[in-house]
């Protein structure tokens, strides 16, 4: 079996980042339960031992690309860029970020769903570091959010309302789409069309339901 001593460093990164995407893949696409470290460790064009070498347990790595998925993508939305502006232009912002990051990764949203609901406990380490980096620009924005209602310009709304709204928005559209392609008969490209005008469009709906 390779050891540390017999790898190179920048051999074993190389490696480690295989497997980790090759789990990515396998897990996306058949779930947790129905991928085994020999997929991976097959679909990462090495032997299984070299998984268990590197991240010990399949639920190890499990939690390493869901770490890293979902906390790329909050860095993200917290990012000075996005935390920049108006409350209106932050939740503009936000809303495409969302949206974009569940369009290049739209296998994510619907494993993270089903994933969720079998094993909520495999999420709990992930979403404590979410919790934990979101405190400061969630207290921001919420501040921000009841400023806009004390003055009058939206209607009262609890945070955790809006980000639903927005959540909820952004992932159905990307859940019924195979089904509303085949129902309706759409073409890729018009499919395509659609999808990318309803990036707006979720905009457009979200800031009109604020309207006071």
């Amino acid at each position: 079996m390779t050891t540390k001593s017999e790898e190179s460093p920048a051999h074993g990164q190389n490696m480690e980042e295989k497997i980790l995407s090759a789990a990515e893949r396998l897990f996306f696409r058949k779930g947790f339960s129905m991928t085994s470290t020999t997929e991976i460790a097959r679909e990462a064009g090495c032997n299984q031992a070299l998984v268990h070498y590197y991240y010990r347990t399949k639920e190890k790595l499990f939690q390493a690309v869901l770490g890293g998925k979902v906390k790329n993508a909050f860095r993200q939305f917290i990012s000075m860029e996005v935390m920049d502006g108006t409350f209106t232009e932050k939740l503009v912002k936000l809303i495409g970020i969302h949206y974009d990051t569940i369009r290049e990764n739209s296998d994510m949203a619907l494993f993270l769903i089903t994933e969720f609901t079998r094993n909520p406990g495999m999420f709990s380490n992930v979403l404590d570091e979410v919790r934990n980096d979101a405190g400061d620009a969630f207290t921001i924005f919420k501040r921000e959010l009841e400023e806009e209602i004390s003055a009058g310009r939206i209607r009262p709304i609890a945070i955790e309302d809006l980000i639903l709204n927005v959540v909820s928005l952004n992932v159905f559209l990307f859940i019924v789409k195979p089904v509303f392609g085949r129902i309706w008969n759409v073409g890729d490209e018009e499919l395509e069309a659609l999808i990318n005008k309803k990036k707006s469009d979720v905009a457009d709906f979200v800031l009109n339901s604020l309207r006071p």
